[in-house]
């Protein structure tokens, strides 16, 4: 799906991301991280390719790959432009890939942001089974309807919402504090909202984005402060 025009490569981000491509993704058109970053890698390597645009369309999805691959692209700056577009909607680890590109651009309806983790814990409450964990391991498998589970299974999705957190915080070169007050707090920006709050850089098209990373169009520079068993998806909620 990976196009070349005007010496960029546009690498589109849609629907559902998640780690390993299976045919039901494929038929759903969801983002394979392990697919993306092979695209992105070629596109890096590939003499023809002059700069990268990330096309993204996408709710979020699993966790699982998404900080990796985001260190990829920030890791990749300066090598080549790295510009990211998001025309409907990139939420949540859709924006973890987008804030590590130089700059990001966005449709003045389209909706971004979403920062924060979601987990979907099963209580077993309709299952016949009966488990039994470790004695030497008793919170191997915490239990969401006892007080001690809940905080268990509370401080593993704070801990990775936290890596999000500081992630972006470095993506968007401003401070962690930045990023827990004026980032939405997990909710969503439209448009012009999302560049005023400090998310995106500016609102345009797609063409005006290809333009961006082709070259042929001014970008002003980003100005900000520096900062020195469960199933668990950085989702839109």
């Amino acid at each position: 799906a990976v196009q070349l025009r005007d010496g960029v490569a546009i690498i589109p981000i849609r629907g559902p991301i998640c780690r390993y491509m299976n045919l039901f993704t494929s038929i759903s058109g969801g983002t394979s991280i392990d697919l993306l970053a092979r695209d992105f890698t070629a596109a890096l390597n590939n003499g023809q390719v002059r700069a990268i645009l990330l096309n993204i369309d996408s709710p979020g999805g699993e966790v699982n790959g998404v900080a990796e691959f985001a260190n990829m692209v920030y890791a990749a700056r300066g090598k080549k432009p790295i510009h990211a577009y998001v025309g409907g909607l990139g939420a949540s680890a859709a924006y973890w890939i987008a804030s590590a590109a130089d700059t990001i651009s966005i449709d003045e309806t389209a909706l971004i942001g979403s920062i924060g983790v979601i987990a979907a814990v099963p209580t077993d409450d309709d299952s016949t089974e009966m488990a039994f964990v470790s004695s030497q391991s008793p919170r191997k498998n915490p239990d969401p309807r006892t007080d001690d589970g809940k905080a268990d299974i509370q401080s593993t999705i704070d801990a990775l919402a936290q890596v999000f957190v500081e992630t972006v915080a470095r993506n968007r070169g401003v401070s962690v504090e930045t990023v827990l007050t004026s980032f939405g707090q997990g909710g969503l920006f439209v448009g012009k909202a999302a560049v005023a709050a400090g998310l995106v850089d500016r609102v345009g098209s797609y063409e005006q984005a290809l333009a961006d990373s082709a070259g042929t169009r001014t970008i002003a520079p980003r100005m900000g402060a520096s900062t020195g068993g469960i199933a668990i998806a950085a989702s839109a909620g």
